[in-house]
């Protein structure tokens, strides 16, 4: 007899520990929805139910579900924080550049210069984990808070997370803890004609992305092997080691712009799946 009326109150406080994501207390449905773009310069902009809003007005909300700890303006110094060390190391980077520019290609000068690039290179990784560690809890943070606004009946929330792959970052579609192949994506959303489209869209880019990462790879290391290889003339040097130092710059601009553009726009796709 104890047992039975021991059992209800277990699973009433399962439901509302701050750490179970299965239950928030209170109207959730009445709530904004929270999405966000991100930007130039690391800049993300949120938005409350499509109006232009604050990361603290972002922050305020989410600190009203008291059952919660969502962290939310922590996550957001870390990823401030990592931007400062990425902008060092671009920095550096810059640094070591001009270093080819004023100075002549020789086998006694290339070496230094390409463990000063290499030293950049540290750092701006270093800040691009801590903002993909924090993008990736703001993220879950978003997408947890949505999910109570869902009203989609049957329909499943699908919702995005970014993993790190062997050639750059993937973006992965989630119906609950269920890691959904796009097939499967393509085929719940195939109910909605718009976020089907843009979905598409987003499998085409990210072939696209793909493409553009194994070409960075290979550019990296004929780098080092043209600035760690067999002393070569300086003249050859000169031929070959600006040239690809360039096309390397450009592709990884590129991939940034490109990149955030597919991110933002399968955000847009699962928005207009789950809420319209």
């Amino acid at each position: 007899l104890f047992l039975f009326f021991l059992s209800p109150a277990d699973i009433a406080y399962s439901q509302t520990t701050p750490s179970s994501h299965a239950y928030f207390s209170g109207s959730y449905s009445q709530q904004p929805i929270i999405t966000f773009k991100e930007g130039f310069f690391n800049k993300t902009t949120y938005y409350l139910d499509g109006e232009k809003s604050s990361s603290k007005e972002v922050a305020n909300l989410l600190n009203s579900v008291q059952t919660e700890d969502f962290r939310f303006l922590q996550n957001q110094r870390k990823k401030n924080l990592g931007y400062g060390i990425r902008l060092s190391g671009i920095g550096v980077t810059i640094g070591s550049i001009a270093y080819l520019f004023t100075n002549e290609i020789t086998p006694a000068n290339v070496r230094p210069w390409f463990w000063t690039s290499f030293g950049g290179g540290m750092l701006h990784s270093t800040g691009n984990i801590l903002i993909a560690d924090s993008e990736r809890r703001i993220q879950r943070t978003i997408n947890d808070f949505n999910a109570y606004n869902y009203s989609g009946g049957a329909d499943a929330f699908l919702s995005m997370d970014k993993s790190a792959g062997f050639f750059g970052s993937k973006i992965d579609i989630y119906e609950g803890p269920m890691l959904l192949q796009n097939a499967q994506v393509l085929s719940r959303i195939k109910s909605n004609e718009e976020a089907h489209r843009m979905f598409e869209q987003v499998i085409r880019r990210q072939k696209t992305s793909t493409v553009t990462n194994v070409a960075n790879t290979a550019l990296a290391f004929g780098i080092m092997f043209v600035a760690l290889g067999p002393e070569r003339q300086s003249s050859t040097q000169n031929q070959i080691l600006l040239p690809l130092t360039f096309t390397g710059i450009g592709l990884n601009v590129f991939s940034s712009f490109f990149d955030r553009r597919t991110r933002n726009l399968t955000r847009e796709a699962l928005h207009r799946y789950n809420y319209q």
